[in-house]
């Protein structure tokens, strides 16, 4: 203990070490000889797998940002919002990522959600009567099927998905005619998502299952029964993720419990931009992380 005050006192005379620095050795030195000090400053933003990220707003100022779509094509992140929240309207809209101008989306009656293609990048966009495909040159959504009906949920990947408002009974559209999906029969599904291993996920009161596809064997994730799940993406490594009012969660297909990954208070919704970094929302805003350039953090 002496030859360390001794050292510190050293190096403090010839001026090596700051009053900070000093203060901080001599706390360690008295504090210690059972621990160990660290010196990393404490950062802003989560760590996710031992990498530190900075929280960048996209858009704020609007209210109940969810649905989060993005596209790889256009660099463009689509989604909803409230621009009405007395009369609670709901518009589609879009941000591109690379110049950050945001755009409504012309031609869809209360866009409540949207979805881009797994595979071709078309954007799909759920309203109160149908589901509308959007033409990137135009800027124009357009009826794509399901005329008459109130969206609920979309996903594509080859072939539409749409669970309708409210039974919250899936369907697809194939060749412009809407067959009701026999996976589900009977079974709601408020979210729900395919992965590139052919399992459905999908959440209703009962919480959050996986089901291969063309099958009836449903696996419940634990206690997610009382989560509310607001959204589920899958990330550009396919993996399955769940955006909830406590955090944002993996949704692993080999397990049958949520390993959280990124702790934020009430996610409308997550996606993934071109980096595989998260893009997600809260009430007012739109967030992406990014890896910070300092990662000597705690």
């Amino acid at each position: 203990m002496e030859a360390q005050h001794h050292y510190i006192e050293t190096r403090a005379a010839a001026g090596s070490l700051t009053n900070m620095n000093l203060l901080q050795a001599l706390f360690c030195i008295i504090a210690i000889q059972t621990t160990t000090c660290d010196f990393r400053k404490h950062c802003e933003g989560p760590i996710i797998n031992n990498i530190h990220y900075s929280k960048i707003v996209l858009k704020n100022g609007i209210y109940y940002p969810r649905s989060l779509a993005y596209d790889h094509s256009t660099t463009s992140l689509f989604f909803s919002y409230c621009p009405d929240i007395e009369n609670y309207t709901v518009r589609s809209a879009k941000i591109n990522l690379n110049t950050n101008v945001f755009e409504d989306i012309e031609g869809v009656r209360n866009g409540f959600v949207q979805t881009v293609d797994v595979n071709s990048n078309d954007v799909f966009i759920g309203g109160s009567d149908g589901v509308y495909k959007y033409d990137k040159l135009t800027k124009i959504a357009e009826l794509y099927g399901a005329n008459g009906t109130v969206i609920w949920k979309l996903f594509s990947k080859d072939v539409v998905y749409f669970s309708e408002y409210p039974s919250q009974f899936l369907y697809k559209i194939v060749d412009g005619v809407v067959y009701r999906l026999r996976d589900l029969e009977e079974t709601k599904a408020k979210n729900f998502v395919i992965d590139d291993y052919d399992y459905l996920y999908f959440t209703n009161n009962s919480g959050l299952f996986r089901q291969k596809k063309d099958t009836k064997d449903a696996v419940y994730y634990e206690g997610t029964k009382d989560m509310y799940i607001s959204g589920l993406s899958i990330s550009n490594l396919g993996d399955v993720h769940a955006s909830t009012d406590n955090g944002i969660y993996l949704v692993n297909r080999n397990k049958q419990y949520l390993e959280k990954v990124v702790d934020v208070f009430y996610s409308y919704g997550v996606t993934f931009d071109g980096q595989n970094d998260f893009i997600f929302s809260n009430e007012t805003a739109i967030f992406r992380l990014k890896p910070s350039i300092d990662q000597d953090c705690v």
